[in-house]
């Protein structure tokens, strides 16, 4: 992912059996595969530390979406395998030959662990590096090793050398903005932050795992709840998975992913939550690829439900801006900011729909438990990851007015566009596959009634043509019983199956192919204690 540098020290917290070591996290800019390249100095943009290879410090960018460490820049008293291999992002991509040399990461030292040695380069400056947090079976310098354990990942290392500690990783993203909720970014290692311990009685979400013919595509990814993204208006958006293995069709498949900015989401999923606020565009050709742009004085409120928890986000990190963090205060409605819900284009047998970036993991303390995804582990355990929400709705709406408005709430006015969301490429509701059957309804009941009128046509002409090649020796009035004129009613069968006839009679009541389906009974979002702030809904299809 392509990110600016940027200027905030955040903290890490890795923890060594009991006791635990505080190391600086920073925000800066990288590239790997949020469509971010070119821009400079943003903030909440990658949070990475150091680490020590070789005796030497590298700055690490912490990536749960991956699974491989690479380093650029030499490395001393490193061993080369003889192997090569490298890692394919989004945008962009690394490789080089696989070393060996002694880690130290959290103050855990493994002896000799395996990354990539990457050639500095304009994209990839010396000191450099990226510490993959994802599972070994995504490992390409394990599968390049032939899976021996020397290419196992640095978690994996250093779980298999302290075998009496959980085999569990967790992260706490900070937000580097003006806002109140002022936290330090922090890691651990077998342990969790302290303050925070209400994480371990969280839903255990399952790993959802992968085909074996996929395992490389094997990541964090779990079930969200069924329609389990709330939009601005507060009702659920309806989706359905391209997942084939998901029985639930409405469960969406999420991976999070700390090597992302921007959460990423189905075209009509980031359509259904930017589409309908006032001046917001969809822009194709930004810096940051296909994205909604929007006014950054827009609040805009969404909640993400796993596990029968509502998980809010806070609204500095739905309406992304890139300088939150400067001291200057801009709140004119002329300064553009991006919709942090970004469209992704996924394959024709995808493994997962969704990607939960840093837009997302600001808002939740992430614990992720490794089970029997540690090479070698002598017992089996399901993977899952927890979740602990670190945003309250109300201080978030007092934090978007203070940074975005000034300080003056002017939040009541703001309402969404009563436009048809039908007309919005790539939504697909039910309210548009009811209109769209109807109107072939339609069009199948218009050529029935052509038919028929056709035939009854046809008919009545043969038997006008047959009665005029009568001799007219032959024609008397006995046979005009068989004729009938035509301002008399059809037969009842001749109109059977057409709207609007029944057995012959017209109907007094019009057709309406609305009938031939059963009103969808509303979701209905679970009460909370506090109300988050939301658009008044002009839209009167949103009132049922």
């Amino acid at each position: 992912m392509t990110l600016p540098f940027t200027r905030y020290y955040f903290l890490f917290i890795v923890v060594l059996h009991v006791s635990a070591l505080h190391l600086n996290l920073r925000g800066e800019v990288f590239t790997k595969r949020s469509h971010i390249s070119g821009l400079d100095n943003g903030q909440n943009l990658k949070y990475y530390t150091n680490i020590s290879l070789g005796g030497s410090q590298f700055s690490a960018s912490i990536d749960t979406g991956s699974s491989d460490l690479w380093v650029v820049g030499e490395v001393p008293d490193s061993k080369d395998t003889g192997v090569s291999t490298g890692v394919q992002y989004a945008i962009g991509s690394i490789s080089g030959h696989i070393k060996t040399a002694p880690l130290t990461f959290l103050e855990f030292d493994v002896p000799d662990q395996a990354f990539i040695h990457v050639n500095a380069s304009a994209t990839y400056p010396e000191g450099r590096s990226l510490i993959g947090l994802g599972p070994n079976v995504g490992s390409n310098i394990h599968d390049a090793l032939k899976k021996q354990p020397r290419g196992d990942t640095v978690l994996d290392r250093i779980f298999r050398q302290n075998l009496t500690t959980p085999n569990i990783l967790t992260v706490l993203l900070s937000r580097s903005d003006r806002s109140t909720e002022q936290f330090p970014g922090e890691i651990t290692v077998s342990d969790i932050i302290p303050g925070m311990e209400n994480i371990t009685d969280q839903p255990k979400l399952a790993v959802k795992t992968v085909p074996s013919s996929r395992s490389g595509n094997q990541h964090w990814q779990v079930l969200l709840d069924p329609d389990g993204i709330i939009g601005p208006d507060g009702q659920p958006i309806h989706f359905r998975t391209k997942v084939s293995s998901t029985k639930n069709t409405s469960q969406l498949t999420a991976i999070f992913d700390t090597g992302f900015t921007f959460n990423q989401v189905p075209r009509h999923i980031s359509d259904a939550i930017y589409s309908r606020i006032p001046n917001a565009t969809f822009d194709n050709n930004t810096a940051n690829g296909p994205m909604w742009t929007l006014p950054c004085t827009t609040e805009v409120n969404t909640t993400i439900q796993f596990g029968n928890m509502s998980y809010p986000i806070h609204p500095l990190d739905i309406n992304f801006s890139f300088t939150d963090s400067s001291n200057a205060s801009d709140t004119s409605d002329n300064q553009t900011c991006f919709g942090a819900f970004q469209p992704i284009t996924t394959g024709a047998a995808p493994d997962y729909d969704i990607i939960l970036g840093m837009a997302f993991l600001r808002n939740a303390y992430l614990l992720i438990n490794y089970g029997d995804y540690v090479d070698g582990a002598n017992t089996k355990a399901q993977p899952y990851v927890q979740l602990l929400s670190t945003t309250d709705p109300t201080s978030a709406h007092l934090d978007f007015v203070n940074v975005r408005l000034g300080g003056t709430d002017t939040t009541g006015g703001q309402m969404l566009s009563a436009s048809n969301p039908d007309n919005v490429d790539g939504i697909d509701t039910p309210f548009r596959r009811k209109k769209k059957t109807a109107k072939i309804i339609g069009a199948v009941i218009g050529t029935v009634f052509l038919v028929a009128t056709g035939m009854i046509a046809y008919f009545v002409y043969k038997r006008w043509r047959k009665r005029r090649l009568v001799p007219a020796s032959d024609f008397s009035t006995a046979d005009m019983g068989s004729y009938r004129p035509l301002q008399h009613a059809a037969p009842a069968g001749e109109f059977r199956g057409v709207q609007g006839y029944h057995d012959g009679v017209t109907s007094t009541r019009d057709f309406n192919p609305e009938d031939l389906y059963a009103p969808v009974a509303p979701l209905h979002e679970e009460n909370h204690s506090i109300v988050l702030p939301r658009y008044a809904d002009t839209d009167p299809r949103n009132t049922r």
